[in-house]
């Protein structure tokens, strides 16, 4: 689904940010159904959160680097078993695990991969109070994202109005 300012090309680009919630699983379904009906290319992306880092540079819970190596690895873990449960660990999928502010950080992954369409759930692991006060990451990507963006709900909102 590339959008009119943009050329159409062979194997269009599908960016999906997952926070391991059940409806980022949902939107990696959706995902790899148009990925598979437009012969598209996945790439998932997970964010570390830059202010859970400094929560635990806070509480000293390590060093800077230790802390950061460790978030890294465990997400990297995380992410293939994520998708390995989602039965998407095999060719045409491309991952990527970086640290920022998960609604900059995928607006910045969108560009640099110059995805066609994101792909997200629309409600994850966000803090509420957060949510409430800044609105979801889901909400932040759309606010300034120039690209076409598929918002998932959760599954068990699936069908009901």
């Amino acid at each position: 689904m590339p959008s009119s300012s943009r050329p159409a090309r062979e194997r269009p680009t599908i960016l999906v940010p997952v926070d391991f919630s059940l409806c980022s699983g949902t939107a990696l379904g959706k995902a790899r159904s148009w990925a598979a009906e437009h012969g598209g290319k996945i790439v998932v992306l997970h964010v570390i959160d830059h202010d859970f880092v400094a929560q635990c540079i806070r509480e000293h819970l390590g060093s800077e680097n230790e802390i950061k190596k460790t978030l890294f690895l465990n997400a990297k873990i995380r992410l293939r078993d994520f998708l390995r449960g989602e039965d998407m660990d095999g060719d045409g999928v491309e991952t990527a695990v970086c640290e920022g502010i998960p609604c900059i950080e995928i607006n910045k992954k969108a560009l640099a991969c110059d995805a066609d369409m994101i792909v997200m759930g629309s409600r994850g692991h966000a803090d509420e109070m957060k949510t409430i006060f800044f609105g979801s990451t889901t909400e932040r990507v759309l606010r300034f994202i120039r690209r076409p963006v598929l918002c998932v709900p959760p599954k068990e909102n699936h069908g009901h109005k």
